[in-house]
């Protein structure tokens, strides 16, 4: 299994995984995902191996508080991001258990640091709290405008943060 950059060849591969994976919101369209693999093409990955694409993150540069609109477009980056907003993390249901996940998440954490991030940030959906808690993401309390638009990602919707030092020390 290795990790390569995300491209809009791999879109097909990239919607069909969200379609497997996604049930209590509506999957983004084509052209959400490509804007967020074109704002940022060095912080979206795939995971490939012998039998095609396994799994894909897609990763934003934002601001703590305040991740990109669920369904845009057309993506814009904060002119001061302070940490890289982990927007998608999937994995077909056939490579479920084979550490894709993990590899994909490392591939993230290295790259955040990389780009001198100290935090990330995400928003977990489908019950998966305790599956970002092992990777060091807190729940973080939501204010107005967060709450807000934690409603357009469903009614279980929540923002976790995670300082990277901390994830870098499990590891």
């Amino acid at each position: 299994m290795k990790i390569y950059p995300a491209t809009i060849q791999e879109l097909e591969a990239i919607l069909t995984i969200q379609d497997l994976c996604y049930h209590e919101i509506e999957p983004e369209s084509p052209e959400a995902m490509v804007s967020k693999i074109n704002i940022s093409p060095d912080t979206c990955f795939v995971a490939k191996d012998t039998q095609g694409i396994r799994g894909y993150l897609l990763s934003i540069p934002a601001s703590l508080g305040n991740p990109p609109q669920l369904h845009s477009d057309t993506q814009t980056l904060d002119q001061h991001p302070n940490c890289l907003y982990l927007h998608d993390l999937a994995i077909h249901p056939n490579a479920r258990g084979m550490g894709v996940g993990k590899l994909l998440f490392q591939q993230f954490a290295t790259t955040a640091t990389q780009k001198q991030f100290k935090h990330a940030s995400l928003i977990s959906i489908q019950n998966s709290v305790p599956f970002w808690q092992k990777y060091g993401f807190s729940v973080i309390s939501p204010d107005t405008a967060l709450e807000k638009k934690l409603k357009t990602y469903g009614d279980n919707a929540t923002y976790m943060e995670c300082c990277l030092a901390d994830y870098f020390a499990k590891v």
